[in-house]
């Protein structure tokens, strides 16, 4: 059977859950190791050592607006938060003490050219030149798309062309939040793949994404103030059930790790504690 044969036999079980959601894949980062290559005495290393980052002190009270799709909304979340709900109230409350007003612009099923087009409305981007911190996710409905669209003639050539497309609209959305807001820190949270346990042994999908997200990543990187976050690792090296009952989206738990993730991108960036 050759490779995309396989695809199309998983691409007629991934229709089912066509409609919603996204996939991550797993993204390491690696930091090289510095060495001194010659003695330095302890005065000269304090003198010429790089200072400490000054850490972003949070503001009182928090602006925080979320935008893209089913991820975002929380779809799978039995309490209805989501990702975006779980740093609201674990991070920038309890932990920052911050006083939070957010707003959930994210829509089941929006693909980047609903966001963009979400973008165009008053109230959205009222809402965005307020943000002082803005989540996203964008993207798996993009994918899925190809596999309704072709499932009985899956080809790369086709998932190829739609990420051209995607990666094109997903700088258009960048360039209009950063048109609307040029300060406030953006997270992207990138793709992963709900059905990597279950295929695992058929590598196009997860090939695909890895494409679709190392261009997301890329596009990201162009942008100030705007951070990819990988959780794939997070669903693939877990033995928990981290999927809701659609075996599709993140189940309370998934969201949990996810939010966790967000934060630990957060500290690194040096968002203190409002103390």
């Amino acid at each position: 059977m050759n490779r995309f044969m396989k695809l199309i036999l998983i691409s007629l079980m991934l229709l089912v859950f066509v409609g919603a959601g996204a996939l991550t894949y797993v993204y390491f980062k690696d930091d090289p190791g510095l060495t001194d290559s010659l003695p330095v005495s302890d005065e000269i290393k304090e003198t010429f050592q790089d200072e400490e980052p000054i850490p972003q002190k949070v503001p009182d009270n928090v602006r925080i607006v979320g935008l893209g799709d089913s991820l975002t909304k929380g779809v799978g979340d039995q309490e209805k938060k989501g990702y975006i709900g779980y740093v609201s109230d674990y991070y920038f409350e309890d932990e920052q003490n911050a006083k939070v007003t957010l707003d959930n612009y994210a829509i089941t099923g929006s693909e980047t050219e609903d966001l963009i087009k979400r973008l165009e409305e008053n109230e959205v981007q009222n809402g965005v030149k307020k943000a002082d911190y803005i989540f996203l996710t964008i993207g798996g409905n993009d994918l899925f798309g190809v596999v309704k669209n072709h499932f009985m003639n899956l080809d790369q050539q086709y998932f190829s062309l739609q990420e051209k497309i995607y990666l094109e609209n997903l700088t258009k959305i960048l360039d209009k939040l950063r048109s609307l807001n040029g300060d406030a820190p953006i997270y992207f949270t990138g793709l992963f793949n709900p059905f990597s346990k279950a295929f695992g042994d058929i590598p196009e999908m997860n090939e695909i994404v890895d494409d679709w997200n190392d261009g997301s990543q890329l596009t990201v990187s162009n942008y100030p103030e705007v951070t990819f976050v990988p959780v794939a690792d997070l669903f693939l090296e877990s033995d928990e059930n981290l999927l809701y009952e659609d075996a599709f989206h993140p189940n309370e738990d998934g969201y949990h790790l996810m939010g966790d993730r967000i934060v630990s991108y957060l500290e690194e960036n040096n968002v203190a504690f409002n103390q």
